[in-house]
């Protein structure tokens, strides 16, 4: 029998705190051999795209793949992503999940990893790009890690979806929210900034990073998209990503002529390396730092473990007969 769970139910279980506990776990076990990501994979024709990405994890006895297909109208309409989950031990199939909600969820707490060794600890500001369905994770993601935070400055292309994403969140979170309306202001004050938008420019001028500043850029998925410049990445001292292998394909902050230049992929490390103690962390309190995220199948397998765990505890979820 397998598991079904709707994405209502994926969100009823799966806290950011589980979900950043097994990130973490999760890259460790990748450094010890016990994990692989299977990288995401992209098939277009005509607007129309499927992605797919997974994971093996022989110290969760899991396996399972990830698939998101979407169709770009005059808008991006995407389905709910689907993950199937495999018992390695038996070959059964586990669990089939609704993963809408989990994505966000990891892609918020693999920030928040990036930021618990990247970050000063003594982090009081963020500054915040984009007001949407992922900056609400980031918030919840950092407030996990940073618990000195005082502010974050939001800022978004709509000054009214920024107050009101403020607004929202502020009924969330014990720490200040302000609809910044000068770009440049809130970089330069920031200790964290976090990118968290679609953009295929640049969407802050590196030059305005003040030293000790560290940086979770987390839209540019695919070689098309940027949201960091030349100058962010010249003056970044250390850079990190979820995925050495991933980003060298689809890391468009990385890719672009410009900024490759900058930087040499020899010393970009994977996060794993880095919670496994293999890579250094934040080594200095004026080091600027850069993680990198374009999302793990692995990471999604291990909040899917997370949630199959707890819905079988609580009796949650739909049971599917399988031959």
């Amino acid at each position: 029998m397998a598991k079904l769970l709707k994405d209502d139910d994926v969100r009823a279980l799966l806290t950011m705190e589980n979900a950043i506990a097994a990130v973490e776990e999760t890259l460790r076990d990748v450094t010890r051999g016990e994990a692989v990501n299977v990288a995401r994979r992209r098939g277009t024709l005509k607007g129309v795209i499927i992605n797919a990405a997974g994971g093996i994890s022989t110290a969760l006895d899991i396996m399972g793949m990830k698939v998101t297909p979407m169709v770009r109208q005059d808008i991006t309409v995407g389905s709910s992503s689907t993950m199937l989950v495999y018992r390695i031990s038996t070959g059964a199939m586990i669990g089939v999940l609704e993963v809408k909600s989990l994505s966000q969820i990891r892609t918020g707490a693999a920030s928040a990893v990036a930021a618990k060794y990247l970050a000063r600890q003594d982090s009081r500001i963020m500054t915040l790009f984009g007001a949407g369905w992922q900056a609400q994770a980031q918030l919840e993601a950092l407030a996990c890690v940073l618990p000195g935070l005082e502010r974050v400055n939001v800022i978004s292309r709509s000054p009214q979806r920024a107050a009101r994403f403020c607004t929202d969140m502020a009924q969330r979170f014990d720490f200040e929210l302000i609809a910044s309306p000068d770009a440049q202001q809130a970089v330069s004050e920031a200790d964290v900034v976090t990118t968290a938008t679609g953009a295929r420019t640049p969407v802050f001028d590196g030059q305005w990073l003040r030293p000790g500043v560290h940086v979770n850029a987390i839209g540019s998925n695919f070689a098309g998209k940027q949201e960091l410049d030349a100058a962010t990445i010249r003056r970044t001292d250390y850079i990190v990503v979820d995925d050495l292998e991933g980003a060298r394909v689809e890391c468009g902050d990385l890719l672009q002529p410009e900024a490759s230049a900058e930087f040499d992929w020899n010393d970009v490390r994977a996060l794993s390396d880095v919670v496994a103690g293999r890579a250094r962390g934040r080594s200095a309190a004026q080091e600027i730092t850069l993680f990198e995220s374009q999302g793990l199948g692995l990471e999604d397998l291990a909040l899917a473990s997370v949630v199959l765990k707890l819905a079988e505890e609580r009796g949650i979820g739909e049971e599917i007969p399988l031959q």
